[in-house]
């Protein structure tokens, strides 16, 4: 039995990210943000390096990223909203992460895509700050 996608998707991983981490392109923004999910719940940072918009790559950190991957337990990923307006498009979700024994975090990212030569890329992301408490 296949492996169910880190997506969140339900889908297996090898008929759901699997094929945009071997190569083929995502379609969308939100096909490319879940990818790059999959891509660091399956440890896989050479896909997530080659879907990093190469005018953002100087504020991608190879090493720190290739840590967390490796130390993390990838819980789930919830997509909140996505747009998809021609060459850019951006994605609000929440994901759920353990790093190494720790307690589960939420991160709550918007994240801009671009798209260029065809090919979706994940520009940057801007975290959103939990609400305050009343």
């Amino acid at each position: 039995m296949s492996q169910t996608c880190p997506c969140g998707l339900g889908r297996p991983f090898s008929a759901c990210c699997e094929p945009f981490i071997k190569g083929e392109l995502a379609p969308t923004p939100e096909a490319l943000m879940r990818s790059r999910y999959s891509a660091y719940a399956t440890n896989n940072i050479d896909y997530i390096v080659e879907t990093t918009d190469p005018q953002g790559m100087a504020e991608f950190d190879l090493a720190s990223s290739t840590e967390w991957a490796a130390t993390s337990e990838f819980i789930k990923l919830e997509v909140i909203r996505s747009t998809d307006e021609g060459n850019k498009g951006t994605v609000e979700f929440k994901c759920f992460f353990k790093v190494k024994g720790g307690e589960p975090v939420e991160h709550h990212e918007i994240s801009k895509f671009r798209k260029q030569g065809g090919r979706w890329f994940f520009r940057d992301g801007r975290i959103v700050p939990p609400p305050n408490p009343k």
